[in-house]
């Protein structure tokens, strides 16, 4: 017990002077304490804040071996991050309202990160000189849209289109697209969904769409592959993305050449909350930080702050219209079943420290698809892509090749 806590003594001193940590929290209208264990000696202050009553006093509790899991530079999964650890972690407890928790989930995400030593950030500058931005007007669904899409590699080479996460953009794929080895063999299309990065909502959606469904998504996705790609592409989709791509492989094959699927959901219940477009919690700090901990934490601070930041400018509440699509909408056993991959090959890769879309539900949905590939990446999360894009190259090379090989293209 001891041991413990004098560590999480040493993490608190760094997070009090750590400037993200210093940043996220001022302003707080609640403190935030750690306890290891039951004894009140074991009880740490990191932030005093202003607590307008004791339900805005957040104290986090947990056995002294399941801290030094989460103190450790490689926790196992589930016990890598603030939000991971309130799902899995045996014996932890959080004392506080879920108001005052939403509100300082930043700064707690980003302590945990300090805890376990992650304190630094090497920058590291990413050459975009070969990605050129677009803009093309598809109808979709019969109505004129305006979307913003990215290219890559050889300019008739085949397809190879890539499908962002929910409350995300195309930038995520900025990594793979500045691959030399990868623009040699493909060109690559990414693109802002309507309402996304720099895709302008649907005429009149703007400030006012419900909820995004599987048969407008599916439309939008469709009249990409037809209209820009004009090609039958491969799909490299994640999250929302996987489902998507997988979707489109079921309902429309002629259209698809292949698919990678990344982190496929099975039926991911219980992601959309009332917290991602609340109007006490700050959007731009509050959504980024619970994707945050979805991330693995072998990835680098700068690669897990670069997959943050593109939360921090969504759209109001498009995020959580995604998750209308992700946890409510989209069922593989409903929407998968059925896939014929005779023609081209199916490939589901999901990171061990995905929670949301874990590698067990990952496994189910390749289950559904006969001749479908599956592969765990024991050290990637939710956003491999960003995350850690040399890594994920490891793993997704073979699974290309295994789709160009199934489709003969040389």
């Amino acid at each position: 017990m001891k041991a413990i806590v004098q560590e999480l003594r040493a993490g608190v001193a760094l997070a009090q002077q750590d400037k993200e940590f210093l940043s996220a929290a001022r302003g707080l209208p609640c403190a935030i304490w750690l306890q290891a264990g039951d004894d009140p000696g074991g009880k740490l202050a990191v932030w005093a804040g202003q607590p307008a009553g004791p339900s805005q006093r957040i104290v986090i509790s947990a056995p002294p071996d399941a801290w030094q899991k989460m103190l450790s530079a490689e926790p196992p999964p589930g016990y890598h991050s603030f939000t991971a650890a309130r799902r899995h972690v045996p014996g932890l407890r959080i004392k506080g309202d879920a108001l005052a928790i939403a509100q300082a989930l930043h700064p707690l995400e980003r302590l945990f990160e300090i805890l376990r030593g992650q304190v630094d950030a090497a920058p590291v500058l990413l050459d975009r000189s070969a990605i050129s931005g677009h803009y093309a007007t598809v109808d979709i669904g019969g109505q004129p849209a305006s979307i913003h899409y990215e290219t890559s590699g050889l300019e008739s080479g085949p397809p190879l289109l890539m499908l962002h996460t929910a409350g995300a953009d195309s930038r995520q794929y900025h990594s793979l697209m500045a691959d030399p080895g990868l623009q040699r063999q493909w060109r690559m299309i990414a693109f802002d969904m309507p309402g996304h990065g720099r895709s302008m909502p649907l005429p009149g959606q703007a400030w006012t769409e419900a909820g995004r469904t599987l048969d407008a998504y599916l439309q939008a996705c469709l009249s990409v592959i037809r209209q820009v790609a004009r090609a039958p592409a491969v799909l490299l989709g994640c999250s929302m993305g996987a489902a998507m791509a997988l979707v489109a492989a079921t309902r429309s094959p002629a259209d698809v050449a292949g698919v990678v699927a990344l982190e496929a959901p099975w039926k991911a219940s219980g992601r959309r909350t009332p917290m991602l477009c609340h109007p006490q919690v700050n959007q731009a700090a509050h959504n980024p930080a619970y994707v945050r901990g979805l991330m693995a934490p072998l990835s680098s601070l700068e690669a897990r702050r670069d997959a943050a930041w593109i939360y921090s400018q969504g759209g109001f509440n498009v995020y959580a219209n995604d998750l209308w699509f992700y946890s409510e909408d989209f069922d593989a056993a409903r929407h998968v079943a059925g896939l014929d991959t005779s023609a081209f090959g199916v490939s589901l890769l999901t990171g061990a420290y995905d929670y949301s879309a874990s590698p067990e539900d990952s496994r189910k949905v390749a289950a559904l698809i006969p001749g479908a590939r599956f592969g765990v990446m024991p050290e990637l999360g939710h956003f491999p892509m960003t995350e850690n894009p040399q890594r994920l190259l490891e793993y997704l090379r073979p699974e290309l090749e295994h789709i160009r090989a199934s489709r003969g293209i040389a």
